[in-house]
């Protein structure tokens, strides 16, 4: 109550002032209230309207980057499923490199000049690389192509690492060095 009657006795004077002034003064006076107040009232919804697209823009950007987020946990689930079923395959595999490549030679009508076994050190998920180096001279062309797609078509994951070509004097051979490698993963 003492607010009402402390604001009714600071608008009398106003009051008591808008009275005296002409009819054409008042109107003036009314339109300067009107427009500053419809001016402020535009102030106000600019500022409304542009932290409305402000959160409308935040929205947007957050929701790209949770479909982007999403789309990366699909990869991630996809690769871990694929790692699986290739560490399961490697678990499975029995394959024993260096018969498998005395084997393919025989096929393929090589023969193996040179062959050197070596396995390597469990990597930290138990998976260790057999390699196999050799070398095989006079081979025509047709008998290299032979051996090399029966040793990539095997069983198993078989991998040519390196292949070294050289061509002695006679054109219709050639020398060949390669490192051929494979993987088992170690059961658990």
């Amino acid at each position: 109550m003492a607010l009402n009657l402390n604001l009714k006795e600071r608008l009398e004077p106003l009051k008591a002032t808008f009275s005296r002034l002409t009819q054409q003064e008042q109107l003036m006076v009314m339109a300067g209230a009107s427009g500053v107040i419809l001016f402020l009232l535009l102030l106000l919804g600019f500022a409304v309207s542009s932290a409305i697209d402000g959160a409308e823009h935040r929205v947007t950007v957050k929701t790209d980057q949770l479909s982007q987020v999403l789309q990366l946990q699909g990869e991630y689930r996809a690769r871990t499923a694929e790692r699986e079923a290739r560490m399961k395959e490697l678990t499975r595999s029995n394959l024993r490199l260096v018969s498998h490549v005395e084997e393919t030679a025989r096929q393929a009508g090589v023969e193996i000049g040179q062959l050197k076994p070596e396995d390597g050190e469990p990597s930290a998920d138990g998976i260790v690389e057999s390699r196999v180096d050799l070398k095989a001279s006079n081979l025509s062309a047709d008998r290299l192509q032979e051996f090399l797609t029966k040793l990539e078509k095997g069983p198993g994951l078989v991998i040519v690492r390196r292949l070294k070509v050289t061509r002695p004097y006679k054109r219709d051979v050639v020398d060949v060095e390669l490192t051929v490698t494979t993987f088992k993963a170690k059961a658990s």
